[in-house]
């Protein structure tokens, strides 16, 4: 219950707050410039439209909603909180730690799928005449927009977490956007480091795991679910909570 509550309040925060829809204008207005482009490019080469999603998966403006928005969104769970002070009144509230946790990663999470959402309206418009005039197959782009919300599930855990041990909201946008930075380049960086155990089973599978944006292509984009990858995401999302979770439990004891 008071999960619910917590995720009440967050979500109304959010759709106030002015940050959210300058994310969201500014999404809108880079994106629909780039799916001109794209369509335009499938048009004048009769491309097959199924092929359209997956095109405007590796779009500049995908990658930087990845990149950024997670820090942007967390950045005042608790840190605003702390440096305000309303951090104390909460601790003293009649509700779990763990249900204040689960309540704001939630609501970030619902409101950057909600970010989300008319993308995947412009896709249904544009299988109608004046535009492609056939169906575009939403097996691929729902497996995709999957495997895209698990990774910004995990992003956004990371944010809750980092946002719990400032009270600078700005410092921890910039660790969120760190980590996003450094999860995403991991594969690469790790693989310099290993030598040849790099080519051993363990070896394999560790820098496949780290290997998001390689897996988000090769699995989620083209309709494919990769089981081990999804618990792999939900491991990472339940750690991080578990670190918000015990920051804020110290914090109380203290």
């Amino acid at each position: 219950m008071g999960a619910i509550t917590t995720l009440k309040k967050e979500l109304l925060s959010y759709a106030v707050s002015p940050v959210s829809w300058v994310i969201a204008v500014l999404f809108y207005l880079v994106r629909g410039f780039e799916l001109d482009g794209i369509a335009r490019s499938f048009a004048v080469f009769k491309a097959d439209p199924n092929q359209f999603p997956s095109a405007t998966y590796g779009a500049g403006s995908t990658f930087y909603m990845v990149l950024l928005v997670p820090g942007i969104l967390t950045m005042r769970c608790f840190a605003e909180e702390r440096r305000t002070g309303s951090i104390e009144t909460l601790m003293t509230a009649p509700i779990r730690d763990l249900e204040v946790v689960l309540g704001k990663w939630l609501a970030a999470t619902i409101f950057f799928a909600v970010l989300w959402l008319p993308s995947v309206l412009v896709l249904h418009v544009l299988e109608y005449g004046p535009f492609f005039g056939a169906d575009i197959s939403f097996g691929p782009v729902l497996s995709a927009y999957l495997g895209m919300f698990l990774l910004s599930g995990l992003l956004l855990s990371f944010g809750c977490f980092a946002s719990s041990l400032t009270e600078n909201v700005l410092l921890a946008a910039i660790l969120t956007m760190l980590f996003t930075g450094l999860l995403t380049q991991a594969s690469t960086i790790l693989a310099q480091y290993l030598g040849d155990w790099r080519n051993e089973y363990y070896g394999r599978e560790l820098l496949s795991k780290l290997d998001v944006y390689g897996n988000f292509s090769s699995w989620f984009a083209r309709g494919l679910i990769d089981t081990s990858q999804v618990v792999f995401y939900l491991g990472g999302i339940g750690f991080f909570l578990f670190l918000t979770w015990t920051s804020l439990t110290s914090r109380r004891q203290a």
